[in-house]
């Protein structure tokens, strides 16, 4: 969103210049004008080509190797582009948003972790943008016919759309700046469900005008050929120097700036403004829980549905259940803010805790705050359980009744599990369970252990094992403490989206 928003170098992101807070008024107006630039510069480079229909045909024969029978040219050259950029982690940044979210690939790169900006929502216009692309945009800024540079038209097809996305979902940071600044007036409106009102309160006519100026000047200077030692063609040397906005009609033009202005007026506008009221819409409730599917029915869902499904007379403002295809989906859905809360399987069928749970536990700083049991799974398929992970800045103050569960690593040699679980024995803490796996790389570790144990990390006995076990190994990670038994609903999703708790 024109910071840095993650704690590592992130791709896709650009700094700010300003260095100020991404939600500020600096900032929002930096990312804007960053944004009218590259939509602008990808129009032009689309306008050079004809139509070319062909291109968004679905089944068209011409394509017929390289897209499916009932996608076009360009819906197969996005979604493989989509593809090779989730790969890289493009959408688990909250300032974009895919065209085909659900075919997508997991990240091959570490995942990040953003700081909690914005409510997690389910807002995407990429279908609204997709159509207003083809029916409005296309017919705007090209020529009729067909030129044949088919491969050429998608590229900057591609281009066009996903500036666009970015922009007008960028309407939800932009929404989130102003709710912050008059929460109250929001708050009245959205508890009311009053559209109407929200967009009115949100509306800035002034500005609206001027970023339509802003566009037409650009769009007159990008639209030039400018030699490095002539004057901006029909304009004296001294106009060259200030800028002007005003171009003599005979200068030629790569694309027609009103045609760029109408853009913005009839459709980038609107449309950023309708992100803007379906975020502030769901921005005090509609709290989201990601849980790995995707088997319907499956132990996470059954789970999820179970503890965080709210009734129906509140599902309006409850909670709604995000279906991921992995474990690591789940973790991108928090740690990327899309949701509070997350549901990962632990154990299933007596094979102990998955190695990928404890790959994901051992990456990332997520923190488990529940642990949910399915009485129904372990009749049918042995002992089945699954975590709540969410961010937290800190582990909730012990209740008397706690479980600590955390990981382990160790040099692989003989006495050192030995010694390390006499910490524990020393200090009267009970381990209740063990399981060794390979160490994580980079760990200093040659040998890891997830370990789980009865008592909450403050308690002053599992405090002192936990001091003891320090000097003893390569590594301690405290993935959580938490109150046995049946979760409470509310306090975890209280206790995930109180800005005191979240992390960044």
């Amino acid at each position: 969103v024109g910071v840095e928003l993650c704690r590592h170098p992130a791709l896709f992101m650009p700094p700010p210049t300003s260095g100020s807070h991404p939600l500020s008024l600096q900032s929002i107006r930096e990312t804007l004008i960053r944004q009218e630039d590259t939509i602008i510069f990808a129009l032009i480079e689309r306008a050079q080509y004809r139509a070319n229909d062909v291109c968004y045909q679905p089944g068209a024969r011409a394509f017929a190797a390289i897209a499916g029978p009932s996608e076009s040219f360009l819906e197969s050259m996005l979604l493989e582009t989509e593809r090779m950029h989730a790969r890289v982690r493009r959408y688990t940044s909250p300032d974009e948003h895919a065209f085909f979210p659900r075919a997508l690939p997991p990240p091959s790169l570490p995942l990040l972790d953003f700081p909690a900006l914005l409510h997690p929502c389910s807002v995407n216009l990429n279908p609204q943008i997709l159509e207003v692309y083809l029916h409005k945009v296309l017919p705007a800024v090209t020529q009729p016919g067909d030129d044949t540079q088919h491969g050429s038209s998608v590229v900057a097809d591609v281009a066009v759309l996903q500036a666009i996305s970015k922009r007008v979902h960028y309407g939800l940071f932009v929404a989130e700046s102003k709710f912050r600044a008059k929460p109250e007036e929001y708050t009245a409106l959205i508890r009311g469900n009053d559209e109407e009102g929200i967009m009115r309160l949100l509306t800035n006519t002034a500005v609206e005008e001027r970023v339509l100026r802003r566009v037409r000047r650009k769009a007159f200077t990008f639209g030039q050929d400018i030699e490095a030692d002539e004057s901006v063609l029909g304009l004296s040397e001294a106009e060259s120097r200030c800028g002007a906005a005003e171009v003599p009609a005979a200068a030629p033009l790569k694309l027609d700036p009103e045609a760029i202005v109408r853009l913005y007026h009839d459709f980038i506008i609107p449309l950023t403004k309708e992100a803007e009221v379906a975020y502030l819409l769901q921005r005090l409730g509609n709290t989201r829980v990601a849980f790995h599917g995707p088997v319907e029915n499956g132990p996470c869902h059954r789970l999820a549905v179970r503890h965080f499904e709210p009734p129906p007379a509140t599902a309006s403002s409850g909670s709604k259940l995000i279906e991921c295809e992995s474990a690591l989906g789940v973790y991108e859905a928090v740690l990327s803010n899309r949701a509070f809360l997350g549901i990962v399987l632990l154990e299933q069928a007596d094979l102990g805790v998955l190695p990928a749970a404890k790959q994901l536990f051992a990456q990332y700083p997520l923190q488990i705050v529940a642990e949910l049991s399915d009485a129904a799974a372990d009749r049918a398929a042995g002992r089945t359980r699954c975590v709540v992970v969410c961010k937290r800045n800190a582990l909730p103050p012990p209740t008397g009744r706690d479980k600590t569960m955390l990981l382990l690593g160790l040099l692989d040699a003989p006495g050192n599990l030995a010694a390390a679980l006499t910490s524990f024995t020393t200090h009267g803490v009970n381990v209740s369970y063990i399981q060794s796996s390979a160490a994580p790389p980079g760990s200093g570790a040659q040998v890891a252990f997830f370990i789980e144990l009865a008592g909450h990390a403050r308690d002053t006995a599992v405090a002192h094992a936990l001091a003891e076990l320090q000097p003893l190994a390569a590594f301690v990670k405290v993935l959580g403490s938490f109150a046995c038994g049946a979760p409470d609903r509310d306090a975890l999703l209280g206790a995930a989206t109180s800005p005191s708790s979240m992390r960044g």
